[in-house]
């Protein structure tokens, strides 16, 4: 099931966040917010009526313009799921939601490292899949090896 729209919307204003967009898409219910609302938007969410108690995924995809991140929120009481995106310039800062779900971890630390973000806030931001100085490999500026170069490594 979808949250009203207005409720979320709502909530959102009611925690100081009156710029935020709320649509009814393919992908369900999508709620966007500016980069610097993130962490305050989430502990909105978790606290209120609709109880969005946990983050199911994070996701970070390079558009070729910025990153785009998309967190999948879920409220198991009242069976509903909210999506919400959020997109940040290359090499920036993106506050950790570590406080309010605890899930969100590891998600944000590989989130951070492929995609070259920083997250501040977070406990532990340390690279989880690759050492320092390597660039970030999801980004659409990262070369591709051919066929050749992997058969002669």
């Amino acid at each position: 099931m979808l949250p009203d729209a207005t409720v979320v919307k709502h909530i959102l204003a009611e925690a100081g966040l009156a710029d935020t967009d709320v649509q009814e898409t393919t992908l369900g219910l999508v709620c966007t917010v500016a980069p610097a609302e993130v962490a305050p938007a989430f502990a909105a969410l978790k606290d209120s009526e609709l109880d969005f108690v946990m983050l199911v995924d994070l996701m970070g995809t390079d558009t070729g313009e910025d990153i785009e991140l998309s967190y999948h929120l879920r409220s198991f009481t009242r069976d509903e799921e909210l999506h919400v995106k959020c997109t940040v310039a290359y090499d920036a800062e993106i506050a950790s939601v570590w406080n309010a779900y605890p899930s969100a971890l590891m998600p944000e630390r590989e989130t951070a490292e492929l995609l070259g973000l920083t997250l501040s806030g977070h406990p532990n931001p340390k690279r989880l899949l690759t050492v320092d100085g390597v660039e970030p490999l999801l980004r659409k500026s990262s070369l591709i090896r051919t066929l050749q170069e992997v058969r002669e490594r």
